[in-house]
């Protein structure tokens, strides 16, 4: 568990967001369970640190944020905005944590088998369409990530979410035939060398 520590901060809007991070800081905001909101500014440079080590698991499991020194809360990273140019951090959203509370999270796939999947060994290409899958679940039980098993895939086959297995109280979100990955042909150019010449 990662501790995040913020400041209270005073005023909103664009203007105040632009001097905060002139300042070195980073604009976030913390809301749920019942309480009001709390805006705070976090050390740009420190989160930047937090994010390339923790990676997902801000998003998947509780963090501790430590604001203006002393109020401690169990938090999980519920929305996160960049710049489209630099890939800085721009804005964080903190949702209080409770572990019996549903929650809806977008969490990781990681593929396996790779190596084994016949479609590819004749040829074929792998073609993810999501890299991400959005379930429901007490917060106290978010998986790192959901596996999924393409050691079978063949050309022309693909698995969809009521194929993955999910782990107890956890459920997918969306349509139940929504493609995660199929195997794909490779269309080879026919070239018509009369035409050529």
């Amino acid at each position: 568990m990662a501790v995040i520590n913020a400041r209270t901060r005073y005023g909103t809007g664009k203007g105040v967001a632009r001097k905060l991070r002139r300042e070195g800081a980073l604009p976030a905001v913390l809301y749920g369970a019942g309480q009001a909101n709390i805006n705070l500014s976090l050390n740009a440079k420190e989160w930047e640190d937090l994010l390339a080590r923790e990676k997902s698991g801000l998003r998947t499991h509780p963090q501790e944020l430590v604001i203006d020194g002393s109020n401690r809360n169990m938090v999980m990273m519920r929305g996160y905005q960049v710049h489209p140019l630099s890939g800085l951090a721009e804005h964080v959203d903190f949702v209080r944590f409770d572990p019996n509370h549903e929650i809806e999270i977008a969490i990781p796939i990681h593929l396996v088998g790779e190596d084994k999947c016949p479609g590819v060994k004749a040829g074929g290409i792998l073609q993810i369409i999501h890299r991400e899958l959005d379930i429901a679940c007490l917060a106290g039980n978010v998986p790192d990530y959901i596996e999924v098993s393409v050691a079978k895939l063949d050309i022309g086959h693909s698995i969809h979410i009521q194929d993955v297995k999910l782990p107890d109280g956890v459920e997918a979100r969306g349509e139940e035939d929504m493609t995660i990955v199929t195997v794909v042909a490779v269309r080879a150019e026919v070239v018509d060398e009369g035409a050529a010449g």
